[in-house]
């Protein structure tokens, strides 16, 4: 027997209603269905802690490459688009076993605390400048949270400073294909600024054979392992695209989520202008609550079974952060924004196990100062409208968000 339906209504997934409070659906599913067919499309979503967990843990079964991803076809309904022919190179977060931590390994010195924590002045400097034009823009937050991280990240990369407008651009495309909303039109626009991205990207790697330009960037780094023979060229370039993205894109969508919940709640607001140090935590709890990323793909490599329901070689599976967050098992009032957890890093909001984040220092340090420059810079703020969401099932990301 298949696993039951997620919904009586198989386009619910793709609907704003589900988009902007995914919740009561998912504590449903989690209760009485942790993994449940996504309509006819092979996507299953799983929706309970354990079994995540369980998902995470056999990787011989549940591989991170992306073969294919959700969207809403033409008649409205879900359905595979398929990306095992398109010749996409899987890395870091895609890649498996040896590869993901060969990958990772180049990396590793580079998201250490030591190596993030020499970024904090730049950090503050810029973030200081920047969070200043909220009040120019009349309370608008979101070019300022755009703009924080794709600075960061193009620093930390090794870029100049003077394209952020490409940089915004690329950045925030990063998700597109995983939005489920997936047109000609727009493929044909994600493949032309891929190209675009992955030729400045090469040209910047090219100058540094040249020993005189290299530097600590991670494009360095990069650079020195496809030169002792650690990686290709075509792996440098991935990985460099891939951080571009998701340390963009996630690190924004955290800083929106973080003002979102000081400007509803206005006892935390309060609490954390008493005592900074809870910013710690708040941050933690925002993560949990509002994932940036909601779930993350994984392709069912084998027949098999999970949670007693049958899998399908080359079936896909949704791993849910947004549920497993909310996982009764897990926490206690797990719908309820609380300071005060024993465990407060105990979520999966960057994921878990060997694919966990390896940019989760350096987002917790952005959006920390970013708090922190935040609540100097501005007397107790709230919402100045209702913010609106980007129509995607899998970022979770703000299109307005506006406080006074």
């Amino acid at each position: 027997m298949r696993a039951p339906q997620y919904s009586k209504d198989p386009q619910s997934i793709f609907k704003s209603e589900f988009i902007y409070n995914p919740f009561p659906i998912l504590d449903s599913l989690r209760k009485n269905s942790p993994i449940s067919s996504i309509g006819n499309s092979g996507f299953h979503l799983i929706s309970s802690f354990e079994l995540i967990q369980e998902v995470l843990d056999r990787e011989a079964d549940f591989s991170a490459n992306l073969k294919g991803v959700l969207y809403r076809s033409h008649d409205g309904n879900p359905d595979c688009f398929d990306l095992s022919e398109t010749g996409a190179l899987d890395v870091i977060a895609t890649a498996d076993g040896a590869n993901h931590a060969r990958h990772k390994k180049v990396l590793a010195n580079a998201f250490t605390t030591k190596s993030v924590m020499q970024y904090e002045t730049y950090i503050r400097k810029i973030t200081d400048k920047e969070i200043q034009k909220i009040k120019v823009n009349g309370g608008s937050c979101i070019a300022t949270i755009e703009k924080i991280p794709a600075m960061v990240i193009s620093k930390l990369i090794g870029l100049p400073n003077t394209e952020y407008d490409d940089f915004m651009r690329w950045i925030m495309i990063g998700g597109s294909i995983l939005a489920g909303e997936i047109s000609s039109e727009g493929l044909h626009y994600l493949a032309v600024e891929t190209e675009k991205m992955s030729g400045y990207l090469l040209e910047k790697f090219d100058l540094l054979q040249n020993p005189n330009f290299k530097d600590q960037s991670l494009l360095s780094v990069l650079r020195d392992a496809f030169e002792n023979g650690v990686i290709s060229q075509e792996e440098a370039i991935g990985i460099a695209i891939i951080l571009f993205g998701a340390g963009g894109e996630s690190t924004s969508a955290l800083m929106g989520s973080s003002i979102y919940h000081l400007a509803t709640k206005s006892e935390i607001q309060n609490e954390l202008r008493k005592n900074n140090e809870l910013i710690v935590p708040f941050i933690e709890e925002v993560i949990r609550m509002s994932p940036p990323f909601r779930f993350h793909y994984r392709h069912v490599n084998s027949d098999c079974f999970l949670g007693g329901y049958p899998l399908v070689s080359g079936e896909k599976l949704l791993l849910s952060w947004d549920s497993a967050n909310r996982d009764e098992n897990q926490f206690d009032n797990p719908n309820e924004f609380s300071l005060k957890r024993e465990k407060p890093k105990n979520h999966m909001g960057f994921g878990r196990g060997a694919h966990f984040c390896i940019g989760a220092t350096l987002a917790r340090l952005e959006v920390k100062i970013f708090i922190e420059t935040l609540l100097e810079s501005f007397d107790q703020f709230k919402l100045k409208n209702e913010p609106c969401y980007l129509n995607s099932i899998f970022v979770r990301r703000f299109t307005s968000l506006e406080i006074e």
